[in-house]
């Protein structure tokens, strides 16, 4: 099987079995409706994988067998970009990924993380991610260092396969949360959600339009942040 058909299925298998995680918390009664939000979104990739392969069948098992037996089209590889540019898909692959960070840091050598300098004000100490160009350049560091272990004997190809795709899907989270797209998907509350609700009604607007605002907002603190680290790398 193609290593494209591969990462296609593990990523499909992933959104369904996130799906259905988030579906048997939705009863949490501190955050239900964070994990019906993060449903909707797992099965909205669920439902884009079985477009983009034009699987029509029901079961794992089956679009297992389908995608392995495929031949992936020009066009259908451009939708599979596009569709992990998703903030949240980003999210899930890199969460999912940095559960094996522990065996990474141990195989490289170095830890991976992507907090940056502190700052602090009247909210208190805030941590700056780090830049896009600073987590560039730990991706090709530590591609490179794969390469180097895979040359030498020190690991196998198939380590080799699984410890370059974890890397490329955590610096790929770690990019996104630098350039302020995981803001959206931060985790609340029910009881925040209910206070948003709340301050819709009272700005006459609805819930997400609401949001959108307060999004905006939090976007514009995290760009001041990212803005303050920048200039102090500078000087």
């Amino acid at each position: 099987m193609e290593k494209a058909n591969k990462k296609i299925i593990y990523e499909a298998v992933l959104a369904h079995n996130a799906f259905n995680n988030e579906i048997a918390q939705i009863g949490d009664n501190e955050y239900g409706r964070y994990h019906q939000q993060n449903a909707d979104w797992y099965r909205s990739f669920s439902s884009k994988f079985n477009q983009i392969v034009g699987f029509t069948g029901q079961t794992v098992d089956e679009f297992t067998s389908y995608v392995a037996s495929i031949d992936l089209t020009p066009e259908q590889k451009r939708a599979l970009v596009e569709l992990r540019k998703e903030p949240m898909f980003k999210r899930l692959m890199g969460e999912t990924a940095l559960q094996q960070k522990a065996e990474l840091e141990t195989v490289l050598g170095s830890k991976i993380s992507d907090e940056g300098m502190t700052f602090a004000d009247e909210r208190g100490p805030r941590v700056a991610n780090k830049t896009e160009q600073q987590l560039e350049q730990e991706l090709d560091a530590y591609s490179d260092k794969l390469s180097e272990l895979l040359s030498t004997g020190t690991i196998t190809d198939e380590q080799y396969d699984s410890y370059n795709q974890n890397l490329d899907y955590i610096y790929s989270y770690y990019m996104s949360r630098s350039k302020g797209e995981q803001v959206p998907f931060r985790e609340l509350t029910n009881a925040q959600y209910e206070q948003i609700e709340e301050r819709a009604l009272e700005n006459g607007v609805d819930f997400s339009e609401q949001m959108r605002i307060e999004n905006r907002d939090l976007m514009y603190g995290h760009e001041e942040l990212q803005k303050l680290q920048s200039q102090g790398m500078r000087r």
